[in-house]
């Protein structure tokens, strides 16, 4: 066996720089290094793979301390004789490497190795590192027969990072070919008949690839084989498996696969097609008497437009799939098939304006095979058109696409409301998404229930396709401003009368025990002065029985209170009817908490109360039925029927403050039915949990539909 071995030798005391006793005081030693050739690879005999002089390879050394840092290098270690490394006393682990050739050459093996030493203070290391081959060998032959009966035979191998071919052209037909290791080897083996007939490559992939492996690729021919007329088996023998591939070659056999196309294809030029064109002729038909061995199709991938291949010939149905989401439509080949329709029209005309290449490679069963590539290429008189527009109150969402593989100039957007003449230009930030080609805006500032026209624009081309939308209503709520009021019996209602019904409180439970949690606030307490004006002022009461009734206020309505020694509680409906769609809800609150001193829920007690504002949209058939008697309450994590929803916790203050709940939306395809505004002085108060006392004020509640107020 031959491989080399990297050995790290004592050096005498006297060639050291500095005397032992410096050594001991400073905490150094040495160490040198000498090489020696000695060669192995999975028990194959090699020629000696040295220089032509008879010299070794040149390896680097790099030693590593403890914690996995460079401690030192050597560029080559023939210079450790003369000047041998000065390093503390530690552990190290030391790596040497020869000259990396590549990640795939002919001639030159790449080694490697690495081993830990320890230096101990005033003494010198005695270690031995063998460096062995780190690539996979590849070498190729062929039998005289092989020789014989094909004019030409090239063998490509690669490991993914580089790529070998071994060729008698080339002069490498019987080199060593070296590859570092990424786990497999592909390689192809493509052939020319004596008579000059070239036949379809062969190709193969060995995997578990490691280093210092030699895989042998010897080709030979099986005349004797029963597979027809002319028949020759190629034989690859890689070491450990035989695998084998069959090429009938029938002499009587003169027909080739035949290509046809529903469209005529110019004499010089690509075929024209207009873009997003509605076609039915884009049709390619490939026919064999034979039947296939191998249909491929070659076409550019619409994300990437790389060029892409796939073989019909017993696709699966994923493959099938795929090409039908791209706009090609065809199918599977099977070994009885003598046709195969491609087609394209769905495909070529969605493509973006510009050239491409489309591809059919058929083998027939005898050998035989033709290509045809057609090149189509996509043009169109516009150079964008809107795609969408996607409106609510006051903006719209709108996109739209360019055509060309690169953004024209001037992209943007014009609107106009459909009862005026002249367009708007679009002036605010425009996304680009390069991968899909479209661009997108948010067109700001524009009117609630009214119709408008938007187009895309280019420098060049502003004639383009209208689309035209409806921006939603704007809706609001009676009295959110809290200054209606009226008096039922003793108990407040913030509406201006039993016909204008929108917000109820918990006052219709409490009445008969002439509780009223929720009433106007007083007047030092209103935030918006002025004649007629009024706010709400929500105050958690002790109530007998349940222990807290939370003051609160909602959209909905009280329904009846449930009698109960052992489980009082109450039934109320959320919501009222509501179909726009706001971006948040805002207004002014002032809280002043108490300490938690009724019930325990959520261990709140002894703590200070947390008052709480929600808001929802829902699209349920109906209101909710609160039950607390029952434990029935809205699940605004689960409930499937709220299309947004919206929540802020408060805490005290020292007099009124603005406040914005953003409603995120979880559904922007549906419509609401119902909105539900809750508030209350106890967060915690459907569980008769909070603070006695605890006063929360509200006052000048209104819908944010304009984005730009969200910034405010």
């Amino acid at each position: 066996m031959n491989r080399f071995s990297i050995i790290c030798l004592a050096a005498s005391l006297a060639a050291a720089a500095c005397s032992q006793d410096k050594l001991v005081e400073e905490g150094y030693g040495y160490l040198r290094a000498g090489v020696h050739a000695d060669d192995n690879i999975s028990d194959v005999i090699v020629p000696d793979l040295r220089s032509g002089d008879g010299g070794a390879p040149v390896f680097s050394l790099t030693v590593y301390d403890w914690s996995g840092e460079v401690a030192a290098s050597v560029a080559d270690c023939n210079d450790l004789q003369t000047e041998p490394l000065k390093l503390h006393a530690g552990t190290y682990t030391a790596h040497v490497f020869s000259a990396d050739a590549g990640p795939a050459v002919f001639g030159t093996p790449f080694y490697a190795g690495s081993r830990d030493f320890t230096i101990e203070s005033g003494k010198e290391a005695n270690v031995g590192i063998t460096a062995s081959i780190a690539n996979t060998r590849v070498t190729v032959e062929y039998s005289d027969v092989v020789k014989e009966k094909f004019e030409s035979y090239v063998f490509t191998v690669t490991n993914g990072l580089g790529e070998l071919t071994y060729s008698a052209a080339e002069g490498t037909e019987s080199a060593e070919g070296y590859f570092s290791v990424t786990g497999t080897l592909s390689w192809t083996l493509s052939l020319v008949n004596s008579d000059g007939t070239p036949y379809k490559d062969i190709t193969g992939t060995v995997a578990d690839v490691e280093g210092g492996q030699h895989y042998r690729f010897s080709w030979d021919l099986d005349t004797e084989a029963d597979c027809g007329a002319g028949a020759v088996t190629v034989i690859l023998d890689d070491g450990t498996n035989d695998r084998e591939f069959t090429i009938v070659l029938d002499p009587e056999d003169n027909t080739i696969p035949e290509i046809s196309t529903g469209f005529e294809i110019p004499e010089s030029g690509p075929v024209q097609v207009e873009i997003e064109s509605q076609m039915s002729t884009l049709v390619l038909d490939v026919s064999s008497e034979d039947g296939f061995s191998n249909l491929v199709l070659t076409y550019p991938d619409p994300a990437s437009l790389q060029q892409t291949e796939v073989d019909l010939c017993g696709a699966p149905e994923e493959t099938v799939a795929a090409l039908s989401e791209t706009g090609i439509m065809t199918r599977a080949v099977t070994a009885e098939d003598t046709g195969c329709s491609i087609d394209l029209n769905s495909f070529v005309p969605f493509l973006p304006i510009g050239t491409y290449e489309i591809g059919v490679f058929a083998v027939d069963r005898g050998g035989s095979y033709l290509r045809r590539a057609v090149s189509f290429e996509v043009i169109s008189d516009k150079e964008a058109e809107i795609v969408s527009a996607a409106p609510w109150a006051m903006f719209a969402e709108v996109k739209a696409k360019w055509f060309a593989l690169t953004p024209p100039a001037g992209l943007g957007f014009q609107y106009r409301k459909v009862s005026d003449a002249d367009w708007t230009d679009f002036t605010g930030p425009v996304s680009m998404d390069t991968e899909k080609r479209t661009y997108t805006a948010s067109i700001r500032t524009l009117e609630p229930g009214t119709e408008y026209l938007v187009r895309a624009v280019s420098a060049e081309d502003k004639e383009t396709k209208e689309l035209a939308f409806t921006t939603e209503k704007a809706e609001t709520i009676p009295n959110m401003s809290f200054d209606a009021w009226y008096q039922d019996g003793g108990a407040w209602y913030p509406n201006s009368g039993t016909d204008n019904f929108w917000w109820d409180t918990a006052n219709g439970g409490t009445k008969t025990l002439s509780i009223y949690p929720t009433t106007p606030a007083e007047e030092e307490y209103i935030y918006a002065k002025g004649e007629g004006k009024n706010a709400a002022k929500l105050q958690s009461k002790e109530a007998a029985l349940v222990g807290l009734a939370a003051g609160n206020i909602y959209t909905g309505k009280f329904v009846e209170a449930v009698i109960s020694l052992s489980n009082p509680g109450a039934r109320l409906d959320w919501g009222v009817p509501f179909s726009s769609r706001p971006l948040a809800l805002k207004g002014f609150y002032h809280y002043l908490p108490k300490a938690v001193n009724k019930g325990s829920y959520n261990d709140m007690s002894g703590k200070p109360d947390i008052g709480q504002i929600q808001i929802m949209l829902t699209d349920w058939a109906s209101p909710f039925r609160v039950d607390t008697a029952a434990g029935q309450f809205v699940n605004p994590q689960t409930d499937t029927g709220i299309i947004a929803y919206g929540a802020i916790d408060l805490n005290e203050t020292e007099g009124y403050e603005p406040f914005t709940v953003d409603l995120e939306y979880r559904d922007l395809s549906r419509t609401p039915k119902y909105i539900v505004i809750v508030a209350a002085a106890s967060k915690y108060g459907d569980y008769f949990t909070g603070g006695v006392g605890s006063t929360l004020y509200l006052d000048e509640f209104s819908f944010v539909y304009n984005p730009d107020e969200l910034s405010e």
